[in-house]
C-alpha cells in the first residue's frame, strides 16, 4: 500500500536543509568578506602607486622656470590679478577653501616664490583628526626660454621693453622680478600676461601686456616701479593648457588628498588627487655645504618653519636655496572596517632617520580595525641641484 512521509522524516529533512543553508551562507559570507578585503587592499595599492607618481612628478618639477633667479627672487611676495580681481596675495574676500582654509605662511594671505615649502600641520583631516602637513609647490611649465629675459628700459604702463623677446608667444604668463633687494629683503614680484596680438616676428623687445592676468598694479607691486635692472621669466601659457603650477597639496576630509591652484587658472581650482590618504608628513633634505648633496634632514620647524622661510628676508632667501630634497611620508587607510583589530597600536614614518625625525601616529582601538599602508619616498629637487 502507498505510504506517505512521516513527521519525523519531515523534521529531519528540515534540520538537514537548515544545516546545509547555514553552512552555505557562512561560506559565502567568508568568501564575500575575503573578496572585499582583497579588493580594498588592491584599491589601496593602486591609490598608493598613483599618488606617489603624482607627488614625485610634481616635486621633481618644483622650481622649473625660475630657479636661475634664486639669489634675488626666492621669497619675493607674489602678486597676481585675474580679470582685474586680485588672487595673490589672498584677501578676506577670497579665502582659501577647505581643506586649506587654515593655511598661513606667517602673514595671512601672502605667498612667496619658492620651489617647495612645507606648511607643518596646517590641515586637520576629519577622519584622522590629527595635524597633517601641506606642500606648497611652485613650478613653471613653459618648456622653453627658461633663461631670464633682461629689461632694456624701465617698464611702462601695459608694456615691457626687453633686450629680446625670443621664445615668447601670445598669452604667455610672465613673472616680473626685481634684482635689487629692498630694505626688508626681496622685492615683490608680479605676474603679467603677453598680449594675444603679440607677434614674435615683429615685436623685437617690445611686449604688450593684455589679457586675463595683465595688470598695472596689484597691492604693493606696481608695474612701472620695475626698472631696467629687472628681469622676466616665462612660466607657461594660460590659453594652450600649459599654465604655471602654484599649488597647495594636502589631506582633507573623507581620506582624500587635494590640490589647489593658487593662480586659479582653471574653472575648478580645487581638485582631488586620490582617496584613501589618511595623513601626509614631510621633511626637508638640506645642503649645508654647497656641494649639492643632502647633508642632513630637518623637520619643517624652527628656522625651517613656514613662517621663517616665508618672511621675505635675505636670510630666508638663503635658507630656501639650501633645500635640495623633500622626504614624503603618507599613511593610507582602507575604507573597510574589520571585525577586530588588524593594525598595530602605532604607525611610524622616517624611522631610519633617527628618533628625532621619526613620526609616530598612535592609533585608537577603533582605528586599529582598519588596514593601513605606509608610503615613503625621497624626491630630489632637480632644478635646485642644477642651479649653481
Amino acid at each position: 500500500p502507498a505510504r506517505g512521509i512521516t513527521l519525523i522524516e519531515v523534521m529531519v529533512s528540515l534540520v538537514v536543509s537548515a544545516f546545509i543553508s547555514i553552512v552555505v551562507v557562512g561560506v559565502m559570507s567568508m568568501v564575500e568578506t575575503s573578496k572585499r578585503r582583497t579588493i580594498s587592499g588592491s584599491d589601496l595599492g593602486q591609490v598608493a602607486a598613483y599618488v606617489q607618481s603624482v607627488l614625485d612628478r610634481t616635486l621633481r618639477n618644483a622650481g622649473s622656470g625660475f630657479t636661475q633667479a634664486a639669489a634675488h627672487a626666492f621669497g619675493c611676495q607674489l602678486h597676481a590679478a585675474r580679470s582685474d580681481t586680485q588672487v595673490l596675495p589672498r584677501t578676506g574676500a577670497n579665502p582659501l577653501p577647505a581643506p586649506f582654509a587654515s593655511v598661513n605662511t606667517g602673514t595671512a594671505g601672502v605667498f612667496r616664490l619658492a620651489p617647495v615649502v612645507i606648511a607643518n600641520g596646517q590641515t586637520t583631516p576629519g577622519i584622522s583628526g590629527q595635524p597633517s602637513d601641506v606642500l606648497i609647490v611652485m613650478s613653471g611649465q613653459s618648456g622653453q626660454s627658461e633663461t631670464a629675459m633682461s629689461f632694456a628700459a624701465d617698464a611702462q604702463l601695459g608694456t615691457l621693453l626687453l633686450q629680446n623677446s625670443v621664445g615668447l608667444a601670445p598669452n604667455d604668463l610672465l613673472l616680473v622680478t626685481d634684482r635689487q633687494p629692498i630694505a626688508s629683503g626681496t622685492a615683490p614680484c608680479l605676474f603679467e600676461q603677453v598680449a594675444a596680438s603679440f607677434n614674435p616676428a615683429t615685436a623685437g623687445g617690445t611686449v604688450a601686456l593684455t589679457g586675463t592676468y595683465a595688470t598695472n598694479s596689484v597691492g604693493a607691486a606696481v608695474l612701472t616701479d620695475y626698472s631696467i635692472v629687472s628681469q622676466v621669466f616665462n612660466l607657461g601659457n594660460v590659453v594652450n593648457g600649459n599654465p604655471p603650477s602654484l599649488q597647495l597639496v594636502g589631506v582633507g576630509n573623507d581620506n582624500t588628498l587635494y590640490h589647489y591652484d593658487l593662480l586659479q587658472t582653471s574653472g575648478a581650482p580645487l581638485q582631488p588627487l586620490g582617496d584613501g590618504v589618511f595623513e601626509l608628513q614631510a621633511l626637508y633634505g638640506i645642503d649645508t655645504t654647497g656641494d649639492q648633496r643632502i647633508d642632513q634632514w630637518v623637520t619643517p620647524t624652527g628656522d625651517y618653519a613656514v613662517g621663517s622661510l616665508m618672511d621675505g628676508s635675505l636670510t630666508a632667501n638663503t635658507r630656501l636655496r639650501t633645500i635640495v630634497a623633500v622626504r614624503i611620508g603618507l599613511l593610507l587607510r582602507s575604507s573597510m572596517q574589520e571585525g577586530s583589530a588588524v593594525a598595530p597600536a602605532s604607525l611610524r614614518l622616517f624611522t631610519e632617520l633617527g628618533d628625532d625625525l621619526t613620526y609616530t601616529r598612535t592609533l585608537t582601538t577603533a582605528e586599529q580595525r582598519y588596514r593601513y599602508r605606509k608610503l615613503e619616498s625621497t624626491v630630489p629637487l632637480r632644478n635646485l641641484l642644477l642651479t649653481p
